[in-house]
């Protein structure tokens, strides 16, 4: 079967959970070309499992259509035309209401499908039912995995301070900065912020922000993109995963450092209102609020038993999705496609 994958406009964890599953596919026979703007690091491992990436679309044809991000619906909408036996949407927030100016494009891209399959994190019945009617459809509400060997990345790891790690591009939505002023909050503790993702807004950050970075480079330290294997050997290093979006997913980052044994702090946003609950799995915090992160975070470092607790807890939510799990539904999806 031959497959475009769509990863316009995707960040890091979407790229990394869309890749690994691509190197599955090909293994299996597959035939994959990714369609994006890549960094290299994303294109050396797109063509170590024997696939292409390309930036345009020609008239080559596909069986089926696979979105792996919400970028670029009207260039979406065009290309399913020519390929309309399949679209996968993987993403936890396919909601009409924030997707906003690209309404239109969406429903028209919905539309030009013969047969559309969501895989998502969270189902939304109004929603899906607005722009699914008369198609043949299928909602697969699901999470993408974890490996169960994550946890043996962190034996061994010794160092002299307490290192806190985030993941997500620096973008307004995903607060960066509260972190940031937490750890001013901090002060007293020997602590490392490490951040993973696109850097491209790192000059749009506060005045006030960009100062306290470069006054402290070693303390605040943003690391670019990762593939998904760097980044677990970036979470492994850590003690702390810590997600301040106010607008969000299900970020795969979260599962992975709740596996590795990582305690979790996660911002009170619906993506991780089911399955995270405060006080027993992680702890959460309101958005653009510091001084209330700052005070969850000091009674995090000073209280090992509920710290102890946490990685207990948050090791057995991971185990519910296992990424064998993911991949076996992906794999039965796309293989069961009428040609």
């Amino acid at each position: 079967m031959k497959l475009l994958c769509s990863l316009l406009g995707a960040q890091g964890d979407v790229i990394a959970r869309v890749t690994q599953l691509g190197r599955l596919l090909t293994a299996r026979g597959h035939s994959l070309t990714f369609l994006g703007d890549f960094p290299e690091n994303v294109l050396q491992e797109i063509a170590a499992m024997q696939a292409q990436a390309v930036k345009q679309v020609s008239d080559q044809k596909f069986d089926a259509l696979l979105i792996g991000s919400l970028g670029g619906p009207d260039r979406l909408a065009q290309i399913a035309k020519r390929i309309p036996s399949l679209i996968l949407v993987q993403e936890g927030f396919l909601d009409l209401m924030s997707l906003k100016g690209d309404f239109i494009h969406w429903v028209s891209l919905f539309r030009s499908a013969r047969r559309i399959v969501f895989l998502t994190d969270v189902q939304k019945d109004k929603t899906f039912a607005s722009f699914t009617s008369g198609l043949e459809s299928k909602i697969l509400t699901m999470p993408s995995g974890t490996s169960p060997d994550l946890s043996k990345l962190r034996a061994g790891v010794e160092k002299d301070y307490f290192g806190v790690v985030m993941h997500a591009p620096v973008l307004p939505h995903k607060r960066q900065v509260d972190l940031i002023a937490a750890g001013e909050r901090l002060r007293e503790f020997n602590l490392v912020f490490t951040f993973i993702g696109e850097t491209h807004g790192l000059n749009a950050l506060p005045e006030g922000t960009k100062k306290i970075i470069a006054r402290h480079p070693s303390r605040y330290q943003f690391v670019g993109y990762k593939t998904g294997q760097e980044t677990h050997a970036i979470l492994a290093q850590n003690d702390l995963y810590c997600h301040t979006s106010s607008d969000e997913s299900w970020p795969q980052s979260v599962l992975d450092s709740a596996s590795m044994g990582l305690p979790l702090m996660l911002s009170e946003i619906e993506a991780f209102t089911k399955l995270w609950t405060h006080g027993v799995n992680c702890l959460k915090f309101p958005t653009n609020n510091p001084d209330f992160l700052a005070s969850s975070m000091r009674m995090l470092l000073q209280d090992d038993v509920l710290r102890q607790n946490l990685i207990t807890q948050g090791k057995n939510t991971a185990k519910r999705f296992p990424e064998e799990r993911f991949h076996s539904a992906m794999v039965q999806m796309v293989e069961g496609l009428t040609q």
